[in-house]
């Protein structure tokens, strides 16, 4: 592999805390910045090759949906690193609660770690309609996708940057990442603007090779020492997943139970700009963010009711692959969404939520993440 020239490097076991930025990061979200992958092939939801990278046995137990294993000793952080304190009051959650994952494995759907189960899809829905206010009458005949869902509303957020000290992004792709995160969101790709804007309040960098290859392995012990805020502030996450993850989401129900774990993880070479072939431009930030704040993917329950529980994405009876030109797999339910952030086409294919995506953000944000939310689930 090839290190990044441009990338902030620190020391072995040094955490480095940049200075916090204040205010929304603005740019070209379509620029570079992440250095490339040495025979750099990365195989997406469509089976393009073996991938370079192979998963560790505990947590390829865990993908399969076995319970979480006991972190092994030589999964720790190199010696030297700093000390890692025990967090008392914040045990490993139980497997399928609380999470979400952007998966790819062999042409299929793949294996989604910690995912909710129907029973726990059905009453996330259902306690989060409670706080979702109706759309407008005259917007429902005629949407104006153009005009923000609700007032502007900023979430604060920590980038915590894992190295294996030779691999990491750049500070430029940090803010590449930040910049795509407020264009999605902003509905200047296409579709609603949800009225969404992140603020990078903070970065931290860490050298860790076990973090940097295992996230998901090391998961507690990397969030306990990384995690800044509270249910308010989305942490971020980048290190290096394998070829059965682009990347992984809490779901925002989760936090009153294991709030240490609260965040979302991407590969590196995800963010805008990197190597990872046909998911290079940060959209599964974009989407994983969308898991953190309440919304399940389109494909959910199938051709099924309520599917995603939103009134305005037409039920799909599988993810998308690759980048189709059109896509119909619920007969009567309208085409596929083949073009939203909580499918999971290519890159290329996505751009857009909707204006019930957006409300259904709102009332997940009311229900679980603001001061007076609370909830039932997770506890």
């Amino acid at each position: 592999m090839r290190a990044n020239g441009g990338g902030e490097r620190t020391g072995a076991g040094v955490l480095a805390v940049a200075a916090a930025e204040g205010s929304a990061a603005a740019g070209d979200a379509r620029t570079g910045g992440v250095p490339a992958v040495a025979g750099g092939r990365w195989p997406g939801w469509m089976a393009m090759g073996a991938a370079r990278e192979s998963c560790p046995p505990e947590t390829a137990a865990r993908l399969a949906g076995a319970a979480r294993a006991p972190m092994r000793p030589d999964d720790r952080a190199e010696p030297g690193a700093p000390a890692h304190p025990e967090h008392p009051g914040h045990p490993e959650h139980p497997a399928h609660v609380g999470h979400a994952s952007h998966a790819f494995h062999g042409g299929v759907r793949g294996l989604e770690p910690y995912a909710p189960g129907p029973a726990e899809v059905a009453k996330l829905i259902a306690e989060v309609r409670e706080h979702e206010r109706p759309e407008p009458r005259e917007h429902r005949r005629e949407r104006d996708e153009d005009r923000p869902a609700r007032a502007p509303r900023t979430v604060g957020t920590w980038v915590h940057v894992i190295t294996d000290g030779v691999n990491q992004v750049s500070r430029q792709s940090v803010l590449n990442q930040i910049a795509t995160l407020n264009s999605a969101y902003g509905g200047r790709f296409g579709g609603a603007d949800t009225g969404i804007r992140f603020r990078l309040d903070g970065t931290t960098t860490t050298r860790s090779p076990a973090w940097f290859a295992d996230p998901l392995g090391n998961e507690t012990e990397m969030k306990s020492r990384l995690r800044r805020g509270g249910p308010e502030t989305l942490n971020l996450y980048i290190a290096q997943l394998n070829n059965l993850v682009l990347g992984y989401s809490t779901y925002p129900h989760a936090y009153n139970a294991n709030p240490v774990l609260d965040g979302v993880v991407v590969d590196w070479r995800s963010l805008p700009g990197g190597t990872m072939s046909n998911f290079n431009k940060g959209y599964t930030a974009v989407h994983e963010i969308g898991h953190w704040l309440g919304l399940l993917h389109t494909f959910e329950n199938g051709c099924a009711a309520p599917g995603d529980g939103v009134d305005d994405t037409p039920p799909e009876a599988k993810p998308t692959e690759g980048c189709p030109p059109a896509k119909d797999t619920c007969p009567g339910g309208g085409a596929d969404p083949i073009h939203n952030f909580m499918d999971y086409a290519y890159d290329s294919c996505m751009r857009e939520f909707t204006a019930g995506q957006a409300r259904r953000m709102e009332a997940a944000w009311a229900t679980y993440r603001g001061r007076m939310g609370r909830s039932t689930l997770g506890e």
